[in-house]
């Protein structure tokens, strides 16, 4: 019999974001899959193993996925660990692939997954809290409400300004190095008194800035901004 890949979201941070199904997966796996990024111990891995201490009796498969914008080098790693997981697949093991936040949403394991099941194998989504969710409880404050639009914005990508230009809510993902451009283009706006930011969310290191005019300029790469009428 043929194992199975799982993409597990684990949260943006905070271990008890961890859901129950994401636990009973991660136990019930054989192999545990994690993107190595070149900046050190995987973050989903570290939060996972709050919950789930037996993650360290299971075989850690290190994925290469180099920080880099270059499409064809990113399909080739992205091959190599498609590549890497049938042959687990093939010997019948549970590769579980763990990923922050949402697996569905601007994660590196949607690509291995769309390669795992193009080559023939099996593969399922565990979904998890996303972080713009928990930036919202984190705020206090709701995200969208009634026939409220809610425009979900990778910051870090060209014209992802143009997204500013948009009614309703909305939320800039993982601004990192984009953070001053971000912040010129929300005062050129007139949105930056509308403008909250929360770095590294549900982690020690969380930051909420109330005020994002003063906050750091080397924003970290796991930053979100909500621009919404905070007053409603």
């Amino acid at each position: 019999m043929k194992g199975i890949l799982y993409g597990v979201g684990v949260g943006p941070g905070e271990p008890e974001l961890i859901t129950l199904k994401a636990i009973r997966v991660i136990e019930g796996g054989d192999v545990i899959a994690v993107p190595r990024t070149g900046e050190g111990e995987s973050v989903a891995y570290s939060i996972a193993e709050q919950v789930v201490p037996a993650i360290h009796e299971k075989p850690l498969l290190d994925l290469d996925m180099p920080m880099t914008r270059d499409i064809k080098m990113l399909d080739t790693y992205h091959s190599a660990a498609a590549g890497c997981i049938m042959e687990l697949l093939d010997d019948g093991k549970k590769v579980v692939f763990l990923t922050l936040g949402d697996p569905a949403v601007y994660s590196t394991y949607m690509y291995i997954h769309k390669k795992v099941l193009a080559l023939g194998g099996e593969a399922c989504m565990v979904p998890g809290v996303t972080s713009f969710c928990a930036a919202a409880a984190a705020f206090n404050t709701n995200l969208a409400e009634g026939g409220q639009l809610l425009h979900i914005i990778p910051a870090s990508y060209d014209g992802a300004e143009s997204g500013l230009d948009l009614p309703g809510v909305k939320v800039l993902m993982k601004t990192g190095k984009s953070f001053s451009k971000i912040k010129r283009e929300l005062r050129k706006r007139g949105q930056l008194s509308a403008a909250r930011m929360i770095q590294k969310c549900g982690l020690p290191e969380e930051v909420i800035y109330e005020d994002i005019e003063h906050a750091d300029e080397n924003a970290s790469y796991f930053s979100i901004i909500l621009v919404k009428d905070f007053e409603t």
